[in-house]
């Protein structure tokens, strides 16, 4: 049986998770949290191949719940959504550190895409993590 990659949507706005899993529920599983608190306890018991952060989201800026994420998981892609963002905005999300922006139209093949190159990604930095643990465990390293 495949697996669907798992997805956690970090956003304040119903319509636009209601937008994403409709356009996304036949290829990933989508889990959806409201602030911080229920983001890191979805992050806490369940394993998520990407996180997907509102631009807008209202409690905390991108850029923080971004840092706190790349600290407690640091293999964990993190692409962020935005309505109305332009490349110096693209410019400012790759230098935070992460994976990519999307911007609307959103299409199942742009988010299809974007999350077969972070899952990817992620696989990579974990067999590297995994790699340099080993070495200095043994003091190969």
């Amino acid at each position: 049986m495949m697996a669907y990659p798992r997805i956690l949507l970090l956003t304040t706005d119903e319509g636009e998770a209601a937008e994403l899993n409709a356009l996304l529920s036949e290829y990933v599983t989508l889990g959806w949290a409201h602030d911080l608190r229920e983001l890191g306890r979805l992050l806490g018991t369940g394993q998520y191949d990407a996180l997907f952060c509102d631009w807008p989201f209202y409690s905390e800026a991108w850029n923080d719940v971004l840092r706190v994420v790349q600290e407690q998981y640091p293999d964990l892609p993190v692409i962020v959504l935005s309505r109305t963002a332009a490349e110096r905005e693209w410019l400012q999300v790759m230098e935070a550190g992460a994976f990519d922006l999307l911007v609307p139209p959103y299409r199942g093949s742009n988010f299809l895409a974007v999350l077969e190159q972070a899952a990817a990604s992620r696989q990579a930095r974990s067999w590297q993590n995994e790699e340099i643990s080993a070495r200095q465990r043994t003091g190969t390293a």
